[in-house]
Parts: C-alpha cells; sequence; structure tokens
C-alpha cells in the first residue's frame, strides 16, 4: 500500500549512476513534492537544500537510517494508522513511508513499511495480539513534550487506542449493546479485558457481569443470562421477600466498591435453612465474603458444611462466620486457620474420612482447625507406613545455626507430625513427597523453638510459612533467603 500525505516524513536517498562517477539525490519532502539533485563529485552525502515549496531543510537519510545500528533520538517521525476488518479479527497496521531505488525502473520511489500490527479476536478468545514488524521500534526514541520518549511505546500506546476505537466504531453484533459512556473511565488495559469478556460470553448483555469475581461464569450463566436470574440461581431460588432484599442490597454493596464474589451466598443459601441466620450470613461485609471461600475451595466447602450439620445446629455454624471468623484483634489468623482447613480438606481428599475419625470440638476456627489437622495426621500416616527419611548428604549438609536461626530435617515422619501440630499446618501431608525425594521440609528454630516451616524444591524456596500458615517476620525472611542462598552454591559446589 503506498500513501502520500501531509504525515509522511521528509527522506533523501543518494544512488550512484550507472558510471559510478556522479551521485544522484534524490528527495522526498513531507510536502509531497519529489525533487533530485546530483553532484559532479563522488560524494555520498547529500548537500543540505530547502524544499523549494515549502521551504524544508530536514531530510532524513534513508541509508543510514535503515541500517542505524545504535539508538538514535530523533525530532519527530511521523507515522500513519490503517485500519482493516474481516470475519475474525479487528486489525490496526502502524505503517511508515521510506524510498527505496528500484532496479527495473532505475528510479527512487516511495514504499509503504509496518512497523506494528496489532488485532483482536472477535470471538473473545485470546486478549490483543501484537507484532513487531521492524527492527527500527527498539533502536530509536522521540523527544517529545520536553523528554525522550521510548518508540516502541509510542506506537504500542497508539495502536491500543486505535484499535479500541475501530472496535467501539465497528462492533460485532454480540458487543453492540455496550455504551462507551460505562467504560470511559477505565484504562486502555481494562477496556480490552471488558470488550474480550462479552465476545466470550456473547449471551451476556449487562455491564455488571464484568465485575462478577465468578472463574468459569460462562459455564453458570449460559442459562441465567441476567443478573437477576443468576441472583435467583445464587439464592437457590428462594422465594422469601427478606431473604431476596437483603441479597440485593449486599449485592448493590458489593457490585459497586469491589465487584461481587457469589460463592459465599451461594454455598450458605444450600446449607441454612433458617431465613433469620441465612440473613446474617448475607450481612458478611463483602471483602470478608469475599475471601471466606474462592473457586478453588468451592467445592469441598460445600461438601465440609453439610458434614458440620451432622455434628453442629445451623446456628453454631453461622456464628462461626458472623462472630469468630470476625474477629477484631485477631481476624487474619482465625481466616487463615479456616482457609487451611479447606486447603486440607482438598488434599488426599480428607472429607471423605472425616466421619471415622473426627471429634467433636468447640466450633471455633482454631479448635476446627486443630482437628482437622489431627485427622489429616491420622489419615496420611496412614498413608505413609515408611517411617524414616532418607535425604542425600547435601541437604544433611546445611542443617546447622545461621544467623541466630537453626535449620533442621524431619528424621520421621513422627517427628514431622509433631511439627505439623506445633505450627497448626499440613504439613505432614508432604510426608510422601519427602520419601519420594519431590520436596524438602526444613524446620525453622530460634531458641530451640519452631517458629517456620520451609518447603524448598531443587532448593529454591517453594514457601516459607509461619504457625496456621501466617507469614514470617521480614526480619526472619530475609535470614531464610540468605540461609537459601548460601546452602544453594555449598550444594552445587
Amino acid at each position: 500500500m503506498l500513501f502520500k500525505c501531509k504525515n509522511m516524513n521528509s527522506w533523501v536517498l543518494s544512488i550512484k549512476n550507472k558510471t559510478n562517477t556522479k551521485y544522484y539525490h534524490h528527495y522526498f519532502c513531507s510536502c509531497t513534492k519529489e525533487f533530485r539533485l546530483q553532484t559532479e563529485i563522488n560524494e555520498p552525502d547529500a548537500p543540505d537544500i530547502l524544499c523549494p515549496m515549502c521551504g524544508n531543510d530536514y531530510f532524513k537519510d534513508a541509508v543510514v537510517f535503515e541500517n542505524m545500528k545504535s539508538t538514535k533520538i530523533w525530532k519527530y517521525f511521523k507515522w500513519k494508522s490503517v485500519k482493516s476488518e474481516d470475519k475474525d479479527y479487528w486489525n490496526i497496521s502502524l505503517k511508515y513511508q521510506t524510498p527505496i531505488y528500484d532496479n527495473i525502473t532505475h528510479e527512487a520511489k516511495l514504499i509503504s513499511k509496518d512497523l506494528l500490527c496489532i488485532k483482536l479476536k472477535k470471538d473473545g478468545s485470546v486478549a490483543y495480539e501484537v507484532s513487531y514488524k521492524s527492527k527500527i521500534i527498539s533502536q530509536y526514541s522521540l523527544f517529545l513534550n520536553d523528554k525522550v520518549q521510548a518508540f516502541k511505546k509510542l506506537l504500542f500506546d497508539e495502536a491500543k487506542e486505535n484499535l479500541y476505537n475501530y472496535v467501539m466504531i465497528n462492533k460485532s453484533k454480540s458487543i453492540q449493546w455496550i455504551d462507551n459512556n460505562d467504560i470511559i473511565e477505565f484504562s486502555i488495559n481494562d477496556k480490552f479485558k471488558y470488550i474480550t469478556f462479552f465476545l466470550k460470553n456473547s449471551h451476556l448483555k449487562e455491564h455488571r457481569f464484568f465485575f462478577w469475581r465468578m472463574n468459569n461464569i460462562h459455564n453458570y450463566t449460559i442459562k441465567h443470562a441476567t443478573q437477576i436470574e443468576m441472583l435467583d440461581f445464587i439464592v437457590n431460588n428462594r422465594k422469601e421477600k427478606s431473604i431476596k432484599k437483603t441479597l440485593y442490597q449486599g449485592y448493590e454493596n458489593s457490585i459497586n466498591n469491589i465487584g461481587y464474589c457469589p460463592y459465599s451466598d451461594y454455598i450458605f443459601s444450600r446449607n441454612i435453612n433458617n431465613v433469620d441466620l441465612l440473613i446474617k450470613l448475607y450481612g458478611i461485609h463483602p471483602i470478608i465474603k469475599q475471601q471466606i471461600f474462592t473457586d478453588e475451595t468451592f467445592s469441598v466447602a460445600i461438601e465440609f458444611i453439610l458434614f458440620l450439620k451432622l455434628h453442629y445446629t445451623e446456628k453454631q455454624i453461622v456464628k462461626l462466620f458472623v462472630e469468630d471468623m470476625q474477629d477484631v484483634k485477631e481476624y487474619k489468623e482465625r481466616l487463615n486457620n479456616w482457609r487451611d482447613t479447606l486447603r486440607m480438606l482438598q488434599t488426599i481428599n480428607t472429607i471423605n474420612s472425616l466421619q471415622d475419625h473426627f471429634l467433636k470440638v468447640k466450633l471455633t476456627t482454631k479448635k476446627l482447625h486443630d482437628e482437622i489437622v489431627r485427622v489429616f495426621n491420622i489419615i496420611s500416616y496412614e498413608i505413609d507406613v515408611k517411617e524414616n527419611f532418607e535425604y542425600d548428604e547435601k541437604y544433611l549438609s546445611t542443617c546447622g545455626i545461621y544467623e541466630k536461626l537453626e535449620f533442621k530435617l524431619p528424621q520421621t515422619v513422627k517427628e514431622l507430625s509433631l511439627w505439623a501440630k506445633t505450627l497448626h499446618n499440613c504439613m505432614l501431608g508432604y510426608s510422601r513427597k519427602i520419601h519420594k525425594k519431590q520436596s524438602i521440609i526444613y524446620g525453622v528454630f530460634k531458641a530451640k523453638e519452631l517458629l517456620y516451616a520451609v518447603e524448598l524444591n531443587n532448593f529454591r524456596i517453594v514457601q516459607a510459612k509461619a504457625t496456621a500458615n501466617g507469614n514470617v517476620s521480614d526480619e526472619d525472611m530475609k535470614v531464610i533467603k540468605s540461609w537459601n542462598n548460601n546452602s544453594l552454591v555449598k550444594i552445587q559446589a
């Protein structure tokens, strides 16, 4: 494609004549004026001249420009945006003109070259795709607005903006309903996430669905394509007006602030029958509800609450979430206990064996967590009949005191079980991986007190956790990382 317009650059292309005694200098000015100058000597440098039409005196050397190896800063550079559309994509190409010498016609002429191409797939299966077409993109910068700006970023930002505008002007049928005013304050990346979301979920036609924090939403909404239908589904199609009113109020509060995560409301609606108790659960602050259940623990949580109902009343279960878990001073620790409980239940499918080993305890997050740890350890021990661990000498050599912390390896499954009980976590479940040399667990002690557990894989830290999977202090984490780095050097020597 050849284009000539006032946003083109000014070039000079210097070519020797057939007798190799003189140079012809071909000038292409941004005012669209073309002219040629011949020098009488064998000199490749083009003379500094003015365009006879507009007086421009700045011409880029086309040969030097294309072969520049070092980074260069321009005063200006111009390019053109070319838009197109096919059945699968919206496309934007950023192009520039440059002169070449045609060996057939023996004439200099302007051609169009691609700088960057960006496209968005119409089915929303992938985000925008970018391809850089010219090496000059990473070799040059522009001096704009009194500062040097990377050419690559300038092009990328403009291409994204142009692509978004082009898509919004030429919407496919599935997103015709989208109103640009709803997302005008979004960042450009969020605008593309928004468009892609509704291209992928083309049956959804309501703006607020973008703010549902729900993985695989397509599977749930294919039969419930409006917010009202989805909320009825979340509430398990219960008809009580007080339940619906409370749910809708919580939904409005959540969607307008942090987005709506429906897992808690979905689980509570299917496990708590008492209307007053269910209303209390709906009233939990959205930020807290968003952290109680996640997409990963969703299925096991439903099973676990059904199991708890065999041993506790609905009132006791609701109190666990509404009062115990939301204690102001110990909120984070109690939430960690609850989430770790669900993670343990996911591991080796512990929930199926709960009935054989579970002892009823006072229903608090800590006591429930400790009881599940106990059950988890029993089940893990039953699976891992081999008692003693065996380690390569290189790992044993890294044990000892390092900057006031002592690093130890558990010698037996029983010792690992004691560590798990002390730290209130599920590390005993790693005994099989330790036997198979797929993982290493170190206990970290200070003044003979077990404080942390550190999991390594190929002597790289996978995780380091304190009691109930809490975080290691910043000071001790620095020591653990330093020990890890020094130990890695030692075992690789």
